[in-house]
């Protein structure tokens, strides 16, 4: 019945009013004609929304469009792009800890993946084992650490057993035609030797483009920093020749290694004892000044 009914309602309709739905037959319109009319709708991979206003004054390489990273990364490598070059997708890399994923990473990101017209972005992510054996802390599991790669905008791929230092062999394996590095990156010389080999490795091969450093006008949190091994020292209890507040005497410093417990365990042992009876008030002394003497 309910078939019946929709094609009642169908033959209202004259051949005419059909002519511009029907793509495959009958209509003046074809299907390559349709499927061509699909090729004219906006793409949208390479917009984005504007950042804010106070993202603005805080990130300095927010700004960058992409006109601004290709021609630097053009004058870096010397390079005139032709014509071919322009229609190619270019494999980029790019390595990290990304525990957590800081602004300062994603604007790497970002670089990186508008150095080129086309650019399909490689991430590499560290493992927890890499991260172990250079004194990495990566506050975050591996697992949720390329979960979260996975999900950011720019990234096409994840490479999970990313090396801590590149060599030809993985630069071929993954087909990397350009690896981006941050210029300024802090890397201490003496601990990760071997990581500044793979980058002077890179260098060598004409396969590394900068990406500038993003400077924020408030400073990262050493603690976000998985690069920074110099950590702030905190003395955890004051100790017995100062006082714990600062310029009071030694005579009302706390003694150290004193139970905080022990005045509530007496209580409780004696818990019908009477306080001691409060000591009777005194009118302070007044001076000349009508303030009281000591104050």
């Amino acid at each position: 019945m309910a078939l019946r009914r929709s094609l009642d309602a169908l033959s209202v309709l004259s051949t005419d009013d059909l002519a511009d739905y029907d793509v495959i037959s009958d209509g003046p319109r074809s299907l390559e004609s349709s499927i061509a009319d699909l090729g004219q709708v906006t793409r949208l991979a390479g917009s984005e929304p504007p950042p804010l206003p106070s993202a603005r004054e805080k990130f300095d390489t927010v700004g960058l469009t992409a006109e601004d990273i290709q021609a630097y990364v053009q004058r870096s490598i010397g390079a005139v792009t032709s014509r071919g070059d322009e229609a190619r997708t270019w494999r980029v890399y790019v390595d990290g800890v990304f525990g957590p994923l800081t602004p300062r990473d994603v604007l790497q990101l970002r670089q990186a993946k508008l150095s080129f017209p086309s650019v399909h972005l490689l991430v590499g992510v560290f493992s927890d084992e890499v991260c172990e054996e250079n004194n990495i802390a990566p506050h975050l599991p591996h697992a949720d650490r390329c979960e979260v790669v996975r999900h950011c905008r720019w990234v096409d791929e994840v490479v999970p057993e990313a090396p801590w230092t590149l060599t030809e062999k993985f630069l071929r394996s993954r087909h990397v035609d350009y690896v981006a590095i941050d210029e300024g990156t802090s890397i201490d010389p003496d601990i990760d030797r071997e990581r500044l080999k793979g980058y002077d490795l890179v260098k060598s091969l004409r396969k590394a483009i900068p990406t500038r450093r993003t400077y924020m006008s408030t400073p990262m949190p050493k603690s976000v920093d998985p690069f920074n091994k110099t950590a702030e020292k905190v003395d955890p209890e004051p100790s017995a020749d100062r006082g714990a507040v600062k310029g009071a005497s030694a005579s009302v410093a706390v003694e150290q290694g004193a139970d905080p417990s022990a005045d509530i365990r007496d209580a409780l042992e004696t818990p019908f004892e009477e306080p001691p009876e409060p000591a009777s008030f005194e009118e302070p002394k007044i001076d000349e000044f009508g303030t009281g003497h000591g104050v």
